[in-house]
């Protein structure tokens, strides 16, 4: 049966309408159903607002006991919860691209023991602490922890420097007889098929490492390739390949890009380069000159179609702004004026996309990889002919009341969607409704649309301390750092986490898609 089949009106026949629509998904396979309602925006105390997806299992459910925002669109609620999980529900933002939507302040919570949830009484849902170790947490917003099957987690101790590969089963991830195995890879990330294998770089090598045995693979050595061996030889300062920590290769792994990084000037990049796994080929070299080198980082789309180039501004030549080449390096396209925070996704639609904060707008935008596409190179300029959509509005506006004082990241490992995560620093007010939340994100070109995942309780004064939300690649759960509130500036962090409903996907695009 597909999901629209499965889909019955509770209040009468056929779909339903209105602000008062109620309908029941059947995710199928066992799942509890799921209660979907898309409430109006309105004033005055309601307990449930947007879209609630609610599932028959004990905790937190829609009800006129339930927290929810007042007059004034403020809210409280949260407490503390014996067990894990999702408490139940999903609650939509009416309108991501305005200033003002419904605030849900945060309730202040004692700090969770290891393995304690934590429930946003407002949204639904319980977060819960995963590991006990101080100073442990995952790497990246961008980056999936969780190895293929979910039984794995790829988890950093920020103080050493150190990989650590811990099993899932148990809560929490790093208790005695847990840890699988520790690291030394520069950029690990975990093969997309096989549970066991991490690939990682170690200087001017790519190699992989079987977790469970310990047993390593050269998959490649530059130093000894044809193209890239005699500028090695060349130019003895050069030191690594890198693709700067955020990068990414195709998602099947055989294209892949890479940055050649020396320790001269000022330890700049100084060649981009391009590599076919399959064919073990350069198929794209460039020299970087002194003003062509200020990039943050360099990656493959995910089909390995394009090349994705995060330079600076201000930088040189044809790479200044977010910029996409072809795999021969020969053809570039300026996408974004600057690069700022992003992940590189898929839509709702199937196109390759980055999503990325636009710093001239103020939005966080979604950015087709097409040479169509055109960025935005003035202060508030025009979307009109661009091809990109904005997604959500970062109301930067000290002067106003409702001021957003957080900084964004963006996880878009699931296809179709993207998670946004803000921090908020030490003495900044709580003040726009996206302040110290956590959000998911339709990417839907024709109509995004958001919800409310959880409230944010740590406060950052260092770059650890970032909250970083990352979404695993199946959709089952998100993760992301905590200090919650203590030892503000110190990086005494850790893992926080919250699994996601039983067919969560299906449900959310089975909604019929009034606007707001």
């Amino acid at each position: 049966m597909t999901a629209e089949s499965r889909s019955r009106s509770v209040a009468g026949g056929g779909m339903p309408t209105g602000s008062d629509a109620l309908f029941v998904f059947d995710a199928g396979g066992g799942a509890p159903p799921l209660l979907l309602r898309r409430a109006a925006r309105v004033p005055g105390k309601w307990a449930c607002l947007g879209l609630l997806a609610v599932l028959a299992l004990s905790g937190v459910g829609c009800s006129s006991d339930a927290p929810g925002p007042d007059g004034d669109g403020n809210a409280s609620g949260g407490g503390s919860a014996a067990g894990g999980g999702n408490a139940g529900e999903l609650i939509e933002v009416p309108d991501p691209l305005s200033e003002d939507n419904p605030r849900y302040p945060l309730a202040r919570v004692s700090v969770p023991a290891a393995g304690e949830a934590v429930t946003d009484g407002a949204f639904g849902t319980a977060q819960r602490r995963v590991v006990q170790t101080v100073g442990l947490r995952h790497e990246y917003s961008r980056h999936d922890p969780f190895n293929a099957d979910g039984s794995l987690v790829l988890l950093l101790l920020v103080a050493e420097g150190q990989w650590r590969v811990y099993r899932t089963a148990s809560v929490p991830y790093d208790q005695a007889g847990n840890l699988v195995r520790t690291l030394s890879l520069e950029e690990p990330r975990w093969d997309p098929v096989d549970p066991r294998v991490i690939w990682g770089l170690e200087g001017f090598r790519v190699v992989t490492v079987d977790v469970e045995s310990g047993q390593s693979g050269l998959i490649k050595d530059f130093a000894r390739d044809a193209t890239i061996g005699p500028i090695l030889a060349a130019n003895p300062d050069l030191y690594r390949i890198t693709m700067k920590d955020e990068g990414e290769s195709s998602a099947d792994k055989r294209y892949w890009a890479f940055l050649l990084q020396g320790s001269n000037d000022d330890y700049r990049v100084r060649y981009l380069f391009t590599w076919d796994r399959q064919e073990d080929r350069v198929i794209g070299l460039r020299a970087l000159s002194a003003d062509e080198s200020s990039i943050d980082w360099v990656g493959m789309s995910p089909s390995g179609r394009w090349v994705l180039i995060g330079g600076d501004w201000n930088n040189g030549g044809d790479l200044a702004g977010l910029t996409m080449a072809n795999r021969e390096l020969t053809e570039f396209h300026r996408l974004d004026y600057a690069t700022g925070h992003a992940d590189v996704g898929v839509d709702s639609a199937g196109n390759e996309v980055v999503v990325m904060q636009n710093v001239r707008t103020d939005y966080i935008d979604m950015i087709p990889l097409d040479s169509s596409t055109q960025p935005i190179l003035e202060p508030g300029g025009s979307y009109a002919g661009t091809g990109r959509v904005p997604l959500i509005r970062l109301f930067y506006d000290s002067s106003s009341p409702l001021g957003l004082n957080s900084g964004v990241h963006i996880s878009c490992n699931v296809p179709g969607y993207c998670v946004v995560s803000t921090h908020l620093g030490a003495g900044m007010p709580e003040q726009n409704w996206l302040d110290r939340t956590i959000v998911l994100v339709r990417l839907d070109g024709e109509r995004p649309r958001a919800w409310y995942l959880a409230k944010v309780h740590g406060t950052t004064e260092a770059y650890w301390e970032e909250t970083h939300a990352s979404m695993a690649r199946d959709g089952s759960r998100l993760v992301w750092a905590t200090n919650w509130g203590q030892d503000v500036g110190q990086e005494r962090v850790w893992l926080m986490e919250l699994e996601m409903p039983g067919g969560w996907m299906a449900a959310l695009a089975s909604v019929p898609g009034a606007g707001p």
